[in-house]
């Protein structure tokens, strides 16, 4: 429920038609929504105000233009519980409770630190902020040591849009203290935004308070100028439900026009000008008025007074003993609505509280996020047998896998089906342990087969370096082998150079013993051999001579030599001899010699070259000088 104008309350209104209780009949049973206990004057007036908009003229032509546009109950219900909130709404009130309710609060909450709030009726969220900047303020630095959930609920979802945005005008900013706006709001366009960390405390949800189970663990609840338009009875059925939401001690902050608290037995006024009231400890029988009836037929028969008294207060303690239990449960009656939704059902599924309760389990994402867990409550629904949801897995709003294992048993009195209870533990901690195990036993398994192939591989590897020394050893021994064999022909070789050097020696030693100067030429007059007594008579040295051409030799008048005596040898010729043939030699000293050929042949009788014999004429030709 949004708060709403206190002044609309109290106006006068015109006299209602006969169809105004059929039209409310219908807006319950089509779509389930009761105004049937809110107070009938205002209420018929907000229902004129939209009629006039649209030109009907009275409730039956309404009723029939609902059903023809099934759009316009969205409308209706916008104009009926139309927002008039603000921030620090009363300033004086809000004063009281930053000096008196707030810092009591916080001393209550001991150790656990833990600090739950609920604004019933929130409208677009001024009112939730607005006790989130009075606790950041009187908390200061210690804010972050604390556990602080603000509930925001109501019954329009637009304004609950508008209120989880935390986004607002100057000019709905205009009862914030200059201080306050520029120390929790932040520029955001023309607009302005509540700091982060405040927005994180709040938590906006739907909730019914004429039709949904309250909340509970509430340290206050703020619930301003809401009662005003519901008729006596249900505000007393209303406060019955605020008592048992309320801890021991907690405080219940009312609007300026709400003033049957005055003689409730339930609150006592701790500010009665400010509306600001504190729990009385509780009875059984004000907590059943919170709990739903039950018709005859399902009471127990012979009950006593007493005892009848006393079950609601064990479901009292039960529905506490819940809240702290690590699983999460939820409970769905047989018209699918959420009864019970505790904190770790809040914490696994993802979903405040306050959005959950009272809401039907197909409208909640969870109904089909879990895969088959719809399916599975309505088989339990239809075989009252409980049954078991193992390793489930299902996505949170922001991507993450969760596993989870769920039961779901019926709840059963006298054979009657009330509903099921649906018992969750998350497993996911224990399915990435178990994924892991299964990926290192994986990788176990794959190691090992490695390694075995490694091994296999290392013993064939052996074998072939076995095989390989083999050889090489083969090798080795024939590599011995073959050096001994070098090292005999080595020394075969030293021998037989050694015998070559004495044979050379012994050619050169009897070549130049010879007085007669003996050259020696190839088969293309190249000069193979020189003695000493060729140096003499020629001029030239040994070194300088031989590998040349003999005609090619700087000796004056070589060229006069006949070729053809040396041809005659080569072609067969036993011997020649050509006489007085005159030289220069390089000094210009002229010579004549005798030049005697004889040819050098092999053991087959082949010509190898001439073998040439030198030897002075008695006279010289020249400088009369003798001949050597």
């Amino acid at each position: 429920m949004s708060n709403a104008d206190d002044s609309d309350a109290i106006a006068p209104a015109p006299p209602l038609d006969l169809g105004f209780r059929d039209l409310l009949a219908m807006l319950s049973s089509t779509h389930n929504f009761d105004f049937r206990e809110y107070k009938e004057a205002s209420l018929a007036r907000r229902i004129r105000a939209r009629m006039a908009q649209i030109r009907v003229d009275n409730f039956a032509t309404y009723a029939d233009y609902l059903t023809q546009h099934p759009d316009e109950h969205v409308a209706l219900f916008n104009t009926i519980l139309i927002n008039v909130t603000g921030f620090f709404r009363d300033p004086d009130a809000w004063r009281v409770v930053a000096s008196d309710v707030i810092p009591r609060i916080v001393t209550d909450t001991g150790e656990s630190r833990s600090i739950r709030i609920w604004s019933a009726g929130c409208s677009s969220g001024e009112e939730p902020y607005s006790v989130a900047i009075l606790l950041a303020e009187h908390l200061g630095d210690r804010a972050g040591d604390y556990l602080i959930k603000i509930y925001g609920t109501d019954v329009d979802e637009d304004a609950l849009s508008t209120a989880r945005h935390g986004l607002y005008r100057l000019d709905q900013l205009k009862d914030v203290p200059s201080e306050l706006s520029e120390r929790y709001f932040v520029r955001d366009g023309q607009l302005y935004r509540l700091r982060r960390d405040l927005r994180r405390w709040c938590i906006f949800g739907a909730h019914n308070l004429t039709q949904a189970p309250p909340l509970s663990h509430i340290d206050l609840l703020l619930c301003r100028n809401v009662l005003i338009y519901f008729t006596g009875d249900l505000q007393e059925r209303i406060l019955a439900r605020f008592h048992y939401s309320i801890r021991e001690d907690g405080y219940l902050f009312l609007g300026r026009s709400e003033s049957l608290l005055a003689r409730s037995r339930l609150f006592t006024a701790r500010h009665l000008k400010w509306r600001v009231f504190q729990r009385i400890p509780s009875t059984p029988r004000q907590v059943a008025a919170v709990l739903p009836e039950r018709d005859s037929a399902t009471r127990p028969q012979g009950s006593e007074p007493s005892a009848r008294a006393e079950l609601p207060a064990a479901g009292n303690r039960a529905q506490r003993a819940l809240e702290v239990l690590p699983g999460a449960v939820m409970l769905i009656d047989m018209t699918d609505t959420i009864l019970t939704w505790n904190a770790a059902a809040e914490h696994l599924f993802d979903i405040p509280i306050a959005n959950a309760l009272a809401r039907k389990f197909r409208d909640l994402d969870v109904s089909y996020r879990v895969e088959g867990l719809r399916a599975r409550i309505e088989d339990v629904k239809a075989r009252h047998a409980p049954a078991r949801m193992e390793n489930t897995t299902f996505a949170r709003r922001d991507g993450t896998q969760v596993h989870a294992d769920i039961s779901i048993a019926p709840i059963l009195e006298a054979q009657r089906l009330l509903g099921v209870v649906v018992f969750a533990v998350e497993a996911t901690e224990h399915a990435r342990l178990k994924e892991q195990m299964a990926r290192v036993a994986e990788q176990h398994a794959t190691a090992i087969e490695e390694l075995q192939s490694t091994n296999e591989e290392l013993e064939t590897t052996n074998e072939e370096l076995q095989s390989t020394n083999e050889e090489l050893e083969t090798t080795v021994e024939e590599l011995q082998a073959a050096n001994t064999e070098l090292a005999a022909l080595n020394s075969e070789l030293e021998s037989r150079t050694a015998e070559l050097n004495r044979v050379d020696s012994y050619h050169h030693s009897l070549i130049n013993s010879f007085e007669q100067a003996i050259i020696v030429l190839d088969r293309a007059g190249v000069v193979r051999t020189w003695n000493q007594a060729a140096e003499r008579t020629w001029g030239l040295r040994a070194d300088h001579v031989v590998n040349r051409d003999f005609w090619s030799l700087p000796i004056s008048g070589i060229g006069q030599l006949p070729r053809d005596a040396f041809e005659r040898i080569w072609n067969g010729a036993s011997r020649d001899e050509a006489s007085s043939l005159a030289y220069t030699l390089p000094g210009g000293q002229t010579r004549q010699v005798v030049l005697r050929l004889t040819p050098l042949a092999d053991g087959t009788g082949a010509v190898l070259g001439t073998v040439g014999i030198v030897s002075t004429c008695a006279s010289e030709v020249g400088r009369g000088q003798p001949s050597g």
